[in-house]
């Protein structure tokens, strides 16, 4: 499909996937699911607000509107976004794998999962929020904020990530597979598992947490603490 003129509203899903020369009014209101993935659209309308999910991905984009508003998922995945706006709404997950972003904006609540893999995300604004999970795995981080939430688990595998702050709590589970962290911080709490394999943590603290199963394997640790809590298996 060519030269395609979309109007100002439009009620259910629009699906312009890999289309050509598409038209955006300046105020666009999608009742529904909007799908411009693969398009050679590089500027969205000032206002755009979609009652489902936004996919961008593979697109030219480089900005997002002031004020956008979608109440699904964001998928921003291989565009050439490079920042988010202060104003940003989201009411699932939002995906930046394969962008060029650097900073993410300071309070940013994302209710879904979080995907910054593969970015150049070298750290995080603090009162950041993640209802579901946060992956950063081969991002370029080197360290968490000190006030931060995450609901779900917490990918950090392959950041050359050092430290971890003090009284850390991940509603699940923690990855910290080929990170460089060699000491876990007190009050670290996982609500499922967390994995240690090949790092380089020599001990355990006193009153570290784990609701699932420890992994161990590849690790110097041959004893845990007798005050540590594990709900399931340890793996050495």
């Amino acid at each position: 499909m060519n030269d395609i003129q979309i109007g100002r509203i439009f009620e259910g899903n629009l699906d312009l996937r890999k289309s050509k020369e598409i038209k955006l009014p300046k105020t666009l209101f999608v009742d529904g699911n909007l799908d411009l993935s693969g398009t050679d659209i590089s500027i969205l309308p000032k206002r755009l607000r979609v009652s489902g999910n936004l996919d961008l991905s593979e697109t030219l984009i480089e900005a997002l509107p002031n004020k956008l508003r979608v109440d699904g998922n964001l998928s921003l995945f291989s565009s050439r976004i490079r920042k988010l706006p202060k104003g940003i709404v989201v009411g699932g997950g939002l995906d930046l794998r394969a962008t060029r972003i650097v900073q993410l904006p300071k309070g940013l609540v994302v209710p879904g999962d979080l995907e910054l893999s593969g970015t150049l995300i070298d750290s995080l604004p603090d009162n950041i929020k993640v209802g579901g999970n946060l992956y950063l795995s081969n991002s370029e981080l080197t360290e968490l904020p000190n006030r931060f939430s995450v609901g779900g688990g917490l990918d950090l595998s392959a950041t050359p990530i050092k430290n971890l702050p003090k009284d850390l709590k991940v509603g699940s589970w923690l990855n910290l597979v080929g990170t460089s962290i060699k000491r876990l911080p007190k009050g670290l709490s996982v609500g499922d598992w967390l994995d240690l394999r090949a790092a380089d943590v020599k001990k355990l603290p006193k009153d570290l947490y784990v609701g699932g199963d420890l992994y161990l394997a590849g690790t110097q640790i041959k004893r845990v603490p007798s005050t540590v809590r594990v709900g399931g298996d340890i793996e050495f």
